[in-house]
């Protein structure tokens, strides 16, 4: 028992992403400012700890464990450093973030493909209850117009935007959208209810819409963009600039699709009383005109053209500007975790920062900002590190029937960061879609160290993994005219793997091989299902032999 709950590191990850959705969900509002779940997710992480350093499961030799375990630390540091800002809550996040490095993102020396496929089986069901529950929830606020504001966060609908029930509506798209794509990864590996994730997806890009997150638009054009290259353009050669375009036309019939959806949905809330915003989020006008005075190539209007980006990015110029300012009080060592907002309130003398400007929104700067340079060096070694990663797999997996779950794999991450070059980024136990960015990055970092392994469920009974030829005894005769016999020598499990050893006859030839599985349901007679379908796989590896023999 004890070996399960320490050993397995599914019920940690469980227990994380509950912790963390908790902290998602809008707890000032209510005056609440400490979750006391920490305490628990602390215990069990220390003593996972501890079990892990006995039985010896961390990787010490992994490139980009020790180059995001090193920011980790140095994160730590800075944090306990800063004594005049850091406290008992800064240490708790920057403690949490080491956990996220540790146990949630890197994966330990007895992880399987089964392991693997039972986590996700376990954590996508229970991720997607949690935040389709919430989201549904904060569909109803908004079209019964339900709203408030207290202690200086806010609920529901919000102006003509919706937070509903998370804290702020920015990183609850970015986890909307990260759940849309865990939700297709269910569909795609055939878990029960399908029937639920699609209305789960739909339920998420409602509440997409309704947030007006200008990212999270960006973002669904760029997963549309994939998922339309895979399904339709993976096998043709496009130039990049057909690639530009097809990404930009993306985004221009998101934005109008957006729109339309946007007036529609309003119209409820305008008859229960609600009032809209005259400014509009996506201020087209303003971008038309920075484009038209970035195509005049005149240095003069280098200033209009900050100002009315200033604008429509919602003041992230003036926050970048500033932010550097509170780096420049640490340069070297930086801030810390958890620090950020009262050291900008004393850097700038301003009170008129928001209660959730709680960092520098931009994921590069704030690694900076809290970590310090060597830290910064050591998050853009990582970053690169994990660009090349991604193009690995992705070659690997581009013939095999799992380049769909890998493309999807890599969405959940790439959605989360491309969300914090604007907002709410990797770092951090604040949302939730963090954390679920740093599970599935682990696992794309575990998946790429292995052989070619199938995430792809098309049969409920058993997974095929690999096989070995362990024996040939062949003569030269006509394969054409010899049928194929077979005979099962063993079968046995060896930890995750269910083993075959089968022999194949053609004629006076034999080949023997042992073929793996992951096996769901042991029913009668499966070996010999199993063996006749692994002879389809083989068959021409087997006339190859037979090819090469007579050559000889």
């Amino acid at each position: 028992m004890l070996d399960k709950i320490l050993g397995d590191r599914k019920y940690f990850k469980l227990l994380f992403i509950f912790y963390v959705f908790i902290n998602t969900l809008a707890l000032g509002y209510f005056g609440i400012d400490f979750n006391p779940l920490s305490i628990v997710v602390l215990i069990y992480g220390g003593l996972i700890f501890i079990y892990s350093i006995i039985k010896n499961e961390f990787f010490y030799t992994k490139n980009h464990l020790l180059l995001i375990g090193l920011y980790g630390i140095l994160l730590f540091i800075a944090t306990y450093l800063n004594k005049d800002y850091s406290t008992k809550n800064s240490l708790l996040i920057a403690i949490m973030q080491l956990l996220i490095f540790t146990f949630i993102f890197a994966q330990p020396k007895s992880m399987t493909l089964k392991k693997l496929k039972q986590e996700l089986h376990t954590i996508i069901p229970f991720t997607c209850f949690l935040v389709g529950s919430a989201s549904l929830i904060s569909l109803f606020m908004y079209f019964l117009n339900i709203s408030g504001s207290q202690n200086g966060w806010y609920i529901g609908l919000v102006g003509d935007r919706l937070f509903g029930v998370y804290f702020n509506c920015n990183p609850a798209s970015f986890l909307a959208i990260i759940v849309v794509l865990m939700s297709m990864i269910a569909i795609r590996n055939h878990y029960e209810g399908s029937f639920l994730y699609i209305i789960n997806i739909g339920i998420q890009l409602s509440y997409i819409i309704l947030t007006q997150c200008r990212a999270a638009i960006i973002i669904l054009a760029v997963i549309l963009t994939s998922v339309a290259y895979y399904r339709f353009f993976r096998a043709k050669e496009l130039s990049i600039v057909k690639r530009v375009c097809l990404n930009v036309g993306m985004c221009l019939c998101m934005l109008l699709g957006t729109k339309v959806v946007q007036e529609a949905a309003f119209i409820i809330p305008q008859i229960q009383g609600a009032r809209e915003e005259s400014n509009n989020r996506f201020q087209l006008e303003k971008i038309k005109e920075i484009v038209s005075l970035t195509m005049t190539g005149e240095l003069q209007n280098i200033p209009k053209i900050i100002d009315l980006a200033d604008e429509v990015s919602s003041g992230r110029i003036t926050l970048a500007k500033d932010s550097l300012k509170v780096w420049q009080q640490s340069p070297i060592q930086g801030i810390g975790a958890g620090n950020f907002r009262n050291m900008l309130v004393d850097v700038t003398q301003s009170d008129d920062w928001g209660q959730q400007i709680l960092h520098s929104h931009n994921v590069f700067m704030e690694s900076l900002i809290t970590a310090g340079i060597f830290g910064f060096v050591l998050f853009i070694l990582f970053f690169i590190k994990t660009l090349f990663t991604a193009r690995d797999i992705l070659l690997k997996y581009r013939n095999k029937k799992s380049y769909f779950i890998v493309l999807l794999f890599i969405m959940i991450f790439v959605s989360e960061f491309i969300g914090g070059l604007f907002d709410f980024g990797v770092f951090y136990v604040y949302s939730l879609s963090a954390t679920l960015a740093w599970l599935f990055l682990g696992y794309i970092y575990w998946l790429n160290d292995q052989s070619d392994m199938s995430l792809v469920d098309d049969n409920e009974i058993a997974i095929f993994n690999r096989y070995e030829l362990l024996s040939i005894v062949y003569h030269k005769e006509q394969l054409e005219s010899l049928k194929p016999e077979f005979e099962i020598l063993d079968s046995h499990y060896q930890d995750d793997d269910y083993i075959m050893k089968v022999q194949y006859y053609l004629g006076q030839s034999s080949f023997t091989y042992d073929i793996y599985y992951t096996l769901y349901d042991q029913k009668d007679n499966i070996d010999k299902k199993l063996a006749r379908e692994f002879y389809t796989l083989v068959e021409d590896e087997i006339k190859n032999i037979y090819k090469q023999s007579q050559i000889k």
